[in-house]
This record gives structure tokens, C-alpha cells and sequence, in this order.
């Protein structure tokens, strides 16, 4: 299927690594306007210069979706220049945390909500309010696996995405009559930054790749993929949706 976003303008919220990173690229490819955001300039910068490489122009935005005010402007900001806002990806995430249940303190849990949940909400939010004076856009949350399958030491994340997944249910249910539609995907364990130290421990990359049916972790393309498809009019009577893209672990 050819999907084309031409005239479309997007918004990626984490931008600048990953799956935030290839889905900036390839929300570019498909020949949307992005905008895209991170929290470091350079970072920002480097995706910039690698979408030049590519023939693709793209722009950056930098702030922490943790700041709401930050965000906001960021979002207005977009509306200002572009006339409008079609896609927003909310794909921005941490996972600093690596604790059994009973040791994590209230700071950690905190910190984890300010950005992964409370934080993508109100850019959610923010984004929605101009699609819905539209009446027409598509929202994309970027959740995980562990929301339904949990994981070990990771309680705050998991809880994190666990929300993500009933706040895209909820909110499709609010905004479908008027046009706008929210989906999530769910990957599973991917080849970035957060999976690296795993990846590079022998017993347990061993014992992961185990537990996949397709027996190797998943590329950022491939979910990027699934965002571009969910962003598009090729996805126009799905609403409310989280896919799992992960191989088959969670089977």
C-alpha cells in the first residue's frame, strides 16, 4: 500500500532516537510536514542533518514534555506557523528505573508519571483542542508490550503504558463524532537505546530471544511503519485501537 501524507502536518513528541526518530523519517517520506521534539538541541540537530542526508527536510522543537507550559507553546507555536495540526505521535518516554516493587519511592514513581503519562496527556490534550476546532486529525501513542505482558523491576513504567493504552480508549470514545481519531502501538522489544544493555548481555539476550517467535528483536522501521499507517486516511475507520508489534512475545 502506498501511503502518501502529502499537505499533512505532524507533530512527533520525542523525536530524536528510536522509534521517535524513524518516525519522524518516515512520516517525512510519506511526504508529511514534522515538526518533531526532544529535550537536547544537539540530538535535535543530529536528526536534522541525517534527514538532509535523505533529501527530507524536518524541523525540531526543543522542550520536555514534563514542562506542560513548554509543551503547549510548542504545540500553539506549530498551529501558528502551519495553519493546523493533522498527526501527532506522543512517543516521548523514560525508563530510568530498575527496582522490585517494594524499593520504589515515591520520587521514582513521580518522575516516570511527569513524562511518560501526566506529560504526553496534556501535549495529547493541547494537539486534540486544535483537531477537534479541525474536525479532523489522527493521534498516535506510543505504549508498550509490558502493559499487557509486565515485566520485572519495571512497576512505575508498566503502569505508565498501562495508562496510555486506557487513555487512547477513552479518548477515541470522546473525540470520534468529531473527527478526530486515537490510536496506540505497543512494541515489544526493539533494537534502540533502551534495549542496548540487554542486547549486549549474553545470557539474558539469550533467554529474551526465547520468548520471540520470530526470534529476533524488532526494528524501529517496522513500528514506524504502523505509526505512518495509523497517521494515514489507509487507517480511517480504526479508532481507539493499541496494536502489539513484537514479534509474537507476548504469545
Amino acid at each position: 500500500m502506498d501511503i502518501q501524507l502529502d499537505g499533512k502536518v505532524a507533530l512527533v513528541i520525542g523525536g530524536t532516537r528510536g522509534i521517535g526518530k524513524e518516525s519522524v523519517l518516515s512520516l517525512a517520506k510519506a511526504g508529511a510536514k514534522v515538526i518533531f521534539s526532544g529535550r537536547s538541541a544537539n540530538n535535535a540537530n543530529e536528526v536534522i542533518a541525517e534527514a538532509s542526508k535523505l533529501g527530507i527536510d524536518v524541523s525540531a522543537s526543543v522542550f520536555d514534555v514534563a514542562d506542560i507550559e513548554a509543551t503547549n507553546s510548542a504545540i500553539n507555536k506549530v498551529v501558528e506557523e502551519y495553519g493546523k495540526i493533522d498527526i501527532l505521535v506522543a512517543n516521548a518516554g523514560i525508563n530510568p528505573i530498575f527496582k522490585r516493587a517494594e524499593h520504589v519511592t515515591p520520587e521514582d514513581w513521580d518522575h516516570l508519571m511527569s513524562v511518560n503519562l501526566r506529560g504526553l496527556f496534556f501535549a495529547i490534550q493541547s494537539a486534540g483542542k486544535h483537531m477537534l476546532k479541525q474536525g479532523n486529525g489522527s493521534i498516535v501513542s506510543v505504549s508498550s508490550v509490558t502493559s499487557v505482558k509486565g515485566t520485572l523491576r519495571g512497576l512505575p513504567y508498566v503502569a505508565t503504558k498501562g495508562g496510555m493504552d486506557s487513555m487512547t480508549r477513552t479518548l477515541a470514545l470522546e473525540w470520534a463524532d468529531r473527527g478526530v481519531r486515537v490510536n496506540g502501538v505497543a512494541p515489544g522489544y526493539i533494537e534502540t537505546d533502551l534495549t542496548q544493555g540487554m542486547r549486549n548481555h549474553d545470557s539474558l539476550n539469550d533467554m529474551m530471544l526465547s520468548k520471540m517467535p520470530l526470534g529476533r528483536y524488532g526494528k524501529s522501521e517496522e513500528i514506524a511503519s504502523m505509526i505512518v499507517f495509523l497517521s494515514s486516511e489507509a487507517s480511517s475507520y480504526i479508532t481507539g485501537q493499541t496494536y502489539i508489534v513484537d514479534g509474537g512475545y507476548s504469545l
